[in-house]
């Protein structure tokens, strides 16, 4: 009876007598019912997975035997002549297949052991098969087999007939298929590193079980030899089974708990005993993945280099770009393994620096997890990492042991300092991992040291500070020599002394680089690394109290990818999604699903939720976004937000478990199977208009639910660019971006007259502004800009820098300090200047040690508030160390942004070699049809420049996606011509609109005579929609007023005799007229937001005739977009944000023409204030009646030219400040005769031309901001303009004669 037990427990896959073995393929495996047969692990314990005969265990080693097609210790590669993977879930070894066309002296049928591409094609073939001719040659290579030679010039023919070929074809065929190659290379490199992301996975959750459970050994040891017991470590490693993992993490106190744990071992020894060998199952297995890793990335981008540099043809370009966005994503895999290397004290590992290089000078942080044995190897001095220049002679960074210490060096200005953790001996750290953070910032160094505890409170933390002793900041480094090298160095590279030292013996795992993830898996190469002999210590997660919450951090270029999501819940009538956000971003995706041509978006605008979404609904999306101050969460703070879609009913927000926000929702399923979370890839953002401007996330997930059910966003095979952990360093905002009109404040315990340090970065293309601000009284404490110079105050002492050009847009670091000798000023470790201390600043102190300070300007000072970026601030507070200033943290914050400097680089006129306003004066020599002075611009002389070529630090303002403004004129409008025929019968029109207009028309189209018409027009702030039937007219009529500047969508039908408004989809209002059935003809074209002047008085109110001054977008007719606008007349993109008075010219194009003409005679004065958003662009243009006269700028000058017919003459002022700094500048021409002057913000330049004393006076049209191309093919100017005055005439664009194109003349964006 007991047999038969037996037999029963172990019948799945048991085979003999007594069931006492494993069928073929399976492995007896220890379990709490006793023993069950389990797949051979071979190279997975998956049935899909497990290519092996037989297996069994060999003492601590699993040995497979493989099915045919397999080798390698766990079947984990596929033999000569077969290809595949086979530790891909699903995948397999298959036969190698070259169509019989491989080298016959082969043993094998030789193929790339994972592709499956022959790699030794024979008789005259190629192909990844061998399955056609080569180059060359032609023929049947399959059948046939008779590839014979090509006789052909050429040298090349038609594979198949043999026809001759010119060489181009050919060379296109070949480039593009050698692209789609490497593209399935790279596909498969993306493959492989998701792969090596499970197994890392793998490692995190197995194998750093038996490393956490070694460390409680190690803790046990120590706690039990002192009262003399003796702990087995097999007994404590085996434990886990039953919790023991848990339980310690949350003990307060190991001694207390030991001997409970140690009879829980006892109990549970035999069915724990297989933890730790199959973490090390894994570990090796995850080698074979790094293997491929070493080799595969720097292979690709090798090919990368060779196709790059070949001659673009055919579509190669565009599959270069594909090839670069996926090498992206390998790369972005490979920055966040977060994995270590085991170091032998011979290897070594180059790793990729940032790309970002320019904020390492000022500031640099490196974290890393490292673990030393000192049980196994004796702590000697070793080096740990060097970050500087390959020849070891300039600036550095490092790490070492030293003399039983961690030691921190660093070198600035040739003067070194080392910072070393002497209060814990390197040889008392525990055998796990412990955190180890450099950081720098200017000559201030700190370290920081956390070694884990197994409680949940007592981790050890030690700080060390120092700082370097000369008087240099900055971290000098050349990008082309910077090198960051782990654990030693290749013996080309010598080491500065304080770091030549043994290569070190332990693990190691990178973790960031100035706060950015890295890992180092994104090598550049490695040295003597063997990750199959030296396998990599597996790391527990949660070890550190600050990452015990499992959190995923998102660097707004990943996203996780759940597929299916249903096979974890359902969509039912009522489905909710549950997302836990934390980010400072004003932007970014939280989740987003597409399904075609459906999608659901939740995502952070400007700082507030914003849900949209759409099925094919005939209005148009549906949008949930309000200023609400519940729904802006980018507070740095976790916040709780959930979407509650119920099917029949509503849409419901909730933030942090309150309702917030909710809609109507049409009675439709989510018809959608996946879902991205923090970003999704281009190809998904583009497949949308409504997606197009959607970013990935910055921050932090918590965690994301869908049903309530919970998902490990690493563990999804589709994430790409994601890791765990949310260190703190994420949410500091250690830089902003003023405007000139705010400033950010604080206060702390400093003494800025007696004793003071402080620094920071500046950028600006503005001369002078207010740095840094502070006053006692009628004392004040200044750094600012005057005039491109760098001054400190100090009571009315003034310390200036020599160098008086630091407003020229590049990244500039300065260092000020007050002590009771001097006064120093250091900008950029170069221009130092000191002063000393008069006798009569020393004071008493005054008041309470808490001051309040200001960064870019003050709400008091007198001096003018900082236009542009600073960053990596400090300054030295009595209560805390140096560390930079988190502006986050600021209790006043005015008109400055935290998010993104705006300023990306000098103007083009800028940076090129400084020349003297010139001024030139020429006779017409050449017979063309443009003016000389016009041709450096004509778009058809060789390359140019695009027209809206930018300014840097005003890009273009943010314009709500295919929303246009009206109503800046009174007739502002667009036309559109084709009607489908069944108009006359029935139209479907749906819109957005936003608009504060009491009055104004919003859409009408008739016949010629008006008699059938369609209107819908604002009267006192309420929507009418209105349509005539024969003598009747069908006039509907809001209730309600909708111009609240909130967006609302307008639905309005006419069927016949019938007609129905439908507002905000709720609201329905409906009217007809009875007892009529007449025919309806209207005729194009159908006007938007206006009509021409005299229109639509007969059939509307005549207050309403009139433009309204508001936006509208998503303009549908029977649920199709409106084919393309036939003309424009003053109409620009919807912006957002605020406005201001002035013209603004949009770089769709257009113009004005002046309604008065202007005497062109001997006498003409001009005047304009200009805001360019390009560099180049027409402002005023005149035709004569001999010739012309244009005032414009080119790349950044200001241009006057004037042809009178037989002379030309020009003169420009190229501004030191530049035209692109966001501010207004003043032009002003005078031309008298033949004397033209230019001044520009005071810049003056003046040319005389030659005398025309046959030149007539006439009144001409004046065009502003471009012309008709018939007239100048000059570029259309984009930006704003103000206060233009002609002759001394103020001259009004609202009232201009014509506005033509995207120009609105009643208000521009601001900057």
């Amino acid at each position: 009876l007991q047999s038969s037990s037996a037999w029963f427990s172990f019948q799945d896959h048991s085979a003999g007598d007594f069931c006492e073995m494993c069928e073929d393929g399976y492995t007896l495996t220890p379990s709490p019912d006793g023993h069950t047969c389990q797949p051979c692990p071979c190279p997975l314990s998956v049935p899909s997975n497990n290519f092996a005969v037989h297996c069994h265990k060999g003492g601590a080693n699993l040995r497979c035997k493989c099915q045919q097609g397999y080798a390698g210790h766990l079947c984990e590669r596929c033999a000569p002549g077969y290809y595949g993977n086979p530790m891909a879930i699903g995948d397999s070894c298959k036969r190698c297949d070259c169509n019989g066309n491989s080298d016959p002296n082969l043993i094998f049928n030789e193929c790339h052991n994972v592709t499956g591409y022959c790699q030794h094609c024979w008789g005259n073939t190629a192909g990844a098969n061998c399955e056609r001719c080569a180059p060359g040659f032609y023929g049947d290579a399959i059948s046939a087999k008779n590839c014979k030679e090509c006789n052909c010039e050429s040298g090349h023919c038609d594979m198949h007939t043999g026809e001759c070929l010119a060489e181009a074809a050919t060379d296109n065929l070949c480039c593009d298929e050698c692209i789609w190659h490497l593209i399935g290379d790279l596909r498969l490199s993306n493959k492989t590193l998701d792969q090596l992301k499970v197994a890392v996975l793998n490692v995190s959750t197995g194998a750093a079980a038996n490393d956490r459970l070694k460390y409680y050994n190690y803790t046990a040891h120590r706690l039990i030899n002192s009262k003399n017991h003796f702990v087995s470590s097999r007994d404590l490693k085996e434990s886990d089974a039953n919790g023991f993992v848990q339980r310690a993490i949350s003990a307060a106190n190991v001694y207390n708990n030991i001997v409970k744990y140690i009879n829980d071992a006892n109990i549970t020894s035999l069915t724990t005993l297989n933890l730790a060998e199959r973490a090390e199952d894994v570990c090796y297995r995850m080698t074979v993945f790094m293997g491929d890793l070493n080799k595969l990335v720097p292979e690709l981008l090798g090919k990368l280099k060779v196709v790059e540099e070949k001659k673009p043809v055919n579509n190669v370009t565009a599959n270069i770009m594909r090839i670069r966005e996926l090498i992206a994503q390998a790369r972005s895999v490979a920055k966040k393994v977060q994995v270590s290397m085991k170091f032998n004290g011979q290897s070594s590992v180059e790793v990729h620096p940032r790309s970002n290089l320019e904020e390492l000078k000022t500031v640099t942080s490196i974290s890393l997890f490292m673990r030393v044995d000192p049980d196994e190897d004796p702590i000697e001095d070793r080096f740990i990492l060097y970050l500087g220049d390959r020849s070891g002679k300039k600036d550095y960074i490092g790490l070492a042991i030293k003399n039983d210490n961690l030691v921190y060096v660093y070198n600035l200005g040739g003067e070194y300092v080392e910072i070393p953790v002497a209060s814990k001996p390197v040889s008392q750290w525990p055998a796990v991992f412990n955190y180890i953070r450099v950081e720098r910032l200017g000559r201030h160094g700190k370290v920081f040291l956390t070694i884990p505890s197994q409680t949940a409170t007592d981790e050890q933390k030690f700080i060390q500070k120092g700082e370097a002793p000369g008087t240099d900041s900055l971290f000098d480094i050349d990008p082309n020599n910077l090198v960051f090298f782990v654990g030693g160095v290749p013996p080309d590279v010598k080491l500065p002394p304080p770091l030549s030292l043994a290569p070190f013996v332990g693990c190691i795992e990178l973790a960031s680089l100035n706060n950015e993830v890295i890992s180092l898996y994104n090598f550049k190469k490695t040295h003597k690394m063997d990750v199959t002999t030296s396998l990599p210590c597996p790391r527990y997660k949660l070890a550190f109290s600050q990452s015990r919450i499992a959190s995923y951090l998102f660097d707004g270029t990943g996203y996780a990818l759940i597929s299916n999501i249903e096979r974890r819940g359902k969509f039912g009538v009522v489905t909710r999604f549950d997302i836990a956000v934390r980010t400072v971003a004003n932007d970014g995706v939280l989740f987003l699903m597409v399904s075609g041509d459906n999608f659901f978006l939740l995502e952070l605008k400007n700082g507030f939720l914003r849900l949209m979404y759409d099925f094919g609904f005939s209005d148009g999306p549906k949008l949930l976004e309000n200023n609400l101050p519940k729904l802006q969460i980018n507070d740095a703070r976790y916040h709780e937000v959930s979407v509650i879609y119920h099917q029949s009913k509503k849409v419901i927000l909730l933030v942090d478990k309150s309702h917030v926000k909710s809609m109507e929702n049409p009675k439709t399923t989510l018809p959608f199977s996946d879902i991205y979370i923090g970003g999704a890839p281009s190809r998904i953002l583009k497949s949308r208009p409504e997606l197009a401007a959607v970013v990935g996330l910055k921050g932090c997930v918590k965690g994301f639910q869908f049903q309530k059910k919970d998902f490990n966003l690493l563990e999804e095979p589709g994430t790409i660019g994601i890791s765990s952990g949310c260190p703190e360093e994420s949410f500091m905002s250690r830089k902003a971006y003023f405007t000139g009109k705010g400033y950010l404040g604080s206060t702390a315990k400093i003494s800025p007259f007696d004793n003071f340090e402080g620094g920071l970065n500046f950028r600006t293309l503005q001369p002078s502004g207010l740095l840094f601000y502070h006053n006692e009284g009628s004392d004040e404490f200044s750094i600012s800009l005057e005039n491109g110079v760098v001054v400190l105050n100090c009571r009315g002492t003034k310390v200036k820098s020599h160098k008086k050009q630091y407003s020229d847009g590049r990244t500039h670091f300065l260092v000020a300090s007050v002590n009771n000798q001097k006064y120093s000023l250091l900008v950029d470790d170069k221009d130092k200047v000191e002063k000393k201390r008069p006798s009569s600043a020393t004071k008493p102190p005054s008041g309470s040690a808490v001051k309040t300070f200001y960064y870019g300007g003050s709400p008091s000072s007198s001096f003018k508030n900082y236009t542009g970026c600073i960053s990596n601030a400090y300054i030295n507070r009595q209560d805390r160390d140096i560390e930079p200033e988190d502006f986050q943290r600021y209790t006043e914050k005015v008109q400055a942004s935290l998010q993104d400097c705006p300023l990306q680089r000098p103007p083009a006129v800028l940076l090129s070699r400084q020349q003297d306003n010139s001024s030139i004066a020429r006779h017409e020599s050449q017979k063309s049809g443009l003016p000389l002075g016009l041709m450096e611009l004509n778009d058809d002389q060789g390359p140019s420049l695009p027209n809206t070529e930018p300014c840097y630090q005003s890009p273009s303002p943010r314009a709500t996606h295919q929303a246009f403004r009206y109503g800046g004129i009174t007739n502002s409008r667009q036309h559109y011509k084709d009607l489908p025929d069944s108009f006359s019968e029935r139209s479907h029109f749906s819109l957005s609109l936003k608009t504060h207009s009491s009055f104004g028309l919003i859409f009408y189209v008739s016949d010629a005579q008006e008699d059938n018409f369609m209107a819908l027009f604002l009267a006192q702030g309420k929507l009418v929609y209105t349509f005539n039937v024969a003598e009747q007219r069908v006039r509907i009529k809001s209730e309600k007023k909708y111009n609240d500047n909130a967006w609302h969508n307008v639905v309005f039908i006419r069927d016949g005799s019938m007609g129905r408004l439908i507002l905000d989809g709720h609201t329905v209002l409906e009217d007809r007229a009875h007892g009529i059935n007449v025919s309806w003809h209207i005729s194009s074209p159908l006007y938007i937001g206006g009509v021409p002047a005299g229109r639509a008085q007969k059939n509307i109110q005549r207050n309403s005739a009139h433009s309204f001054n508001g936006c509208l977008k998503n303009l549908q007719l029977d649920g199709r977009w409106l084919s393309p606008v036939s003309e424009t007349y003053g109409v620009v993109p919807c912006f957002e944000g605020h406005s201001e008075a002035g013209a603004y010219f949009s770089e769709e194009g257009g113009y004005v023409v002046l309604e008065e003409s202007f005497d062109q005679g001997q006498r003409f004065e001009l005047s304009i204030e200009v805001r360019p958003r390009v560099a180049s662009g027409v402002l005023l243009h005149v035709r004569t009646a001999e010739g012309y006269f244009t005032v414009h700028i080119h790349q950044g000058a200001v241009v006057v030219l004037v042809n009178d017919g037989k002379h030309e003459f020009s003169t420009k002022v190229s501004p030191r400040q530049g035209l692109c700094g966001g501010n207004w500048h003043n032009i002003t021409v005078i031309r008298d005769a033949n004397v033209v002057q230019l001044d520009v913000d005071s810049e003056v330049s003046h040319v005389v031309g030659s005398l025309n004393p046959s030149s007539t006076s006439a009144k001409m049209p004046v065009f502003i901001g471009g012309a008709p191309e018939s007239i100048t093919t000059t570029k259309t100017y984009v930006g704003c303009m103000r206060n233009l005055t002609i002759n001394k005439s103020s001259v009004s664009l609202g009232k201009a004669a014509l506005v033509s194109g995207a120009v609105s003349v009643g208000n521009c964006p601001a900057a």
